[in-house]
């Protein structure tokens, strides 16, 4: 086996001495001991207690005294040394003093006899972690090899962790502490398990002395004024996340992450609460500045409580959300914080009751608790016009998909379609015509259920659905979408889809995408393949081809070349 000398051990981490050389039997990992003793019999007995009891241990080397085994270590690398106390020229006490001085120093066991004790006890200092009394017991041996073994083992695959993480991409990190957060918020107690580990290994400090959660959303009631289709939301939220993470990364403002809810998340440290609350204000009023210069979109925000304690940030983050929903009784964006009195308290009270009425009274069919619990909330605001009609429509819908509409498909857009009507209605309304408004939201949000038959024409819903993905193929179209466009659900739709076309609707999309791709082979000889495939709705051209060459038994590119001459070819 190799022995490295002490230039190159300072220079290498644990795991290149821990294993010898790779043989053709794979490598197995081993730990050396430098036996230190003027006895040769002692010295005799340890060597072979050592080879027969310990396969995983080798012995490097013998010295008769301390002298002797410095010299030897400067040009071996041992885990162990197994030293007597008392010995000629440079005693056991002396040769703990000089390894003590040395950079990485191996586990030192010291040997003494019992009028020796207070010496073994002076070597304590010098990082020597046990004893064993002369003449050496069996037993106390074999025990005391065990916990260097121990010790050894965990120092090993601490040493592989660090270089495993180290090896880690700074964005694969990011990706690691933003799952934490949204884990911790979330209080999500298996992810929280699995990557909190992951994190103290990359030594992020999340919190310095205090940190708080500071939450970011889009005004949607902008969206819905701009006439942004409900679909095309997602897209606004990531384009903030983006935002908002860039941003941050260049101001060092904090950890940008989203919440389950898809709420733009930044945990915010600081030296104190000032520097905390300035360091919010700054990179929210960057953020918002930035979404209306590019998209024409207002941003709201709110943050949390303060916390010194990393698992106490899921409260910031409670209560950032809480504070968050103060925009649905304000007219203009806005970054909140808690400090509110009674009367704001008691309309966040409110808004929770209402929310909590509407979600059962939907799945129930239940129109009166529905229309009661709205008119409960409008009535407890000292004025409200469209805005504030739009803005907790929006947030109603928001919520219901994680629960209600998730089951039982939706209908969202149709829903949407009336809160967008509010637009350019006079500012000031009766509750009359909100409670009209929130009649049709709740018929929209309650018809055509899975349980429940579907009236119209099977024959004439197919024809709607093929009629849309004829004008539409090129769009990203997939069942939930179809099924909302007609107002049904995606379950029944790909039922009497396949019924009626003897097809399912993916397999008929991919015909269609196909045939007019033909059709722009033939009709454009010069056009390139990645034109034709983004022309018919795929995003990866290669995706195109493997699907193209299914459909027409060869590859796009050849079929462009057998039509140059203009001869017809037919499409299957």
């Amino acid at each position: 086996m190799e022995l490295r000398s002490t230039a190159c051990r300072d220079r290498e981490p644990l795991y290149m001495y821990f294993y010898p050389k790779p043989d053709s039997e794979g490598a197995t990992r081993m730990y050396k001991v430098l036996i230190v003793d003027d006895e040769p019999l002692v010295r005799e007995y340890l060597r072979l207690h050592i080879a027969s009891n310990h396969p995983d241990w080798e012995v490097a080397g013998e010295a008769m005294d301390g002298q002797e085994a410095w010299e030897m270590l400067q040009n071996m690398r041992v885990h162990l040394v197994i030293t007597d106390i008392k010995m000629p020229v440079v005693d056991g006490l002396e040769l703990c003093g000089r390894l003590a001085q040395t950079e990485n120093p191996p586990i030192i066991l010291i040997l003494s006899g019992f009028d020796e004790f207070s010496l073994a006890r002076e070597a304590l200092r010098f990082g020597v972690q046990n004893y064993l009394l002369k003449p050496v017991v069996h037993d106390e041996l074999v025990e005391a090899l065990m916990q260097v073994t121990a010790q050894l083992d965990r120092k090993f695959h601490d040493e592989l962790a660090v270089l495993a993480m180290g090896k880690v991409s700074k964005e694969s990190q990011t990706q690691v502490v933003r799952q934490f957060l949204k884990a911790l918020v979330s209080e999500n107690s298996v992810e929280i398990k699995a990557l909190y580990p992951l994190v103290f290994r990359l030594k992020v400090q999340l919190i310095e002395t205090e940190g708080l959660i500071m939450v970011l959303d889009l005004d949607e009631d902008r969206l819905a004024q701009k006439g942004i289709p409900y679909g095309d939301f997602p897209i606004f939220r990531f384009i903030l996340n983006q935002m908002t993470g860039e941003l941050s990364e260049v101001s060092g403002s904090g950890f940008v992450f989203l919440d389950e809810d898809q709420h733009i998340c930044v945990l915010v440290t600081g030296e104190d609460k000032n520097d905390i609350e300035h360091k919010c204000r700054s990179l929210y009023d960057k953020v918002s500045s930035a979404m209306l210069a590019n998209t024409g979109i207002t941003v709201s925000g709110a943050f949390g409580t303060f916390e010194s304690e990393l698992f106490h940030l899921q409260y910031s983050h409670t209560k950032a959300i809480e504070t968050l929903n103060h925009r649905l009784f304000s007219e203009e964006p806005f970054l909140f914080n808690e400090r509110y009195g009674d009367v704001q308290l008691q309309r966040l009270a409110i808004l929770e009751q209402t929310l909590a009425s509407v979600q059962f009274a939907i799945p129930d069919g239940n129109e009166a608790a529905f229309l009661m619990a709205v008119k409960r909330f409008f009535e407890n605001l000292p004025h409200f016009g469209p805005i504030h009609v739009m803005k907790f429509g929006l947030h109603l819908l928001r919520l219901l998909p994680n629960g209600i509409l998730e089951r039982q498909s939706g209908f969202m857009e149709g829903a949407y379609q009336h809160l967008r009507q509010m637009h350019g209605n006079p500012p000031e309304l009766s509750i009359q015509a909100v409670l009209g408004l929130f009649q049709e939201i709740f018929h929209c949000l309650t018809r055509g259920g899975p349980e429940e038959p579907v009236h119209e024409n099977e024959q004439d819903i197919v024809s709607r659905v093929r009629t849309y993905i004829y004008s539409h193929y090129a769009e990203p179209l997939s069942l939930a979408l179809l099924a909302e466009k007609i107002g049904i659900s995606p379950g029944y739709l790909s039922s009497i889809f396949h019924k009626t076309m003897q097809e399912s609707y993916i397999k008929f999309l991919t015909r269609v995408r196909m045939e007019q791709a033909a059709k722009l082979l033939k009709a454009s000889p010069a056009m390139k393949v990645y034109d034709v495939s983004e022309k018919v709705g795929y995003v990866s051209v290669k995706h195109f081809s493997h699907v193209f060459k299914q459909f027409h038994h060869m590859p796009p590119g050849e079929y462009q070349e057998k039509h140059l001459d203009h001869t017809e070819w037919p499409v299957l």
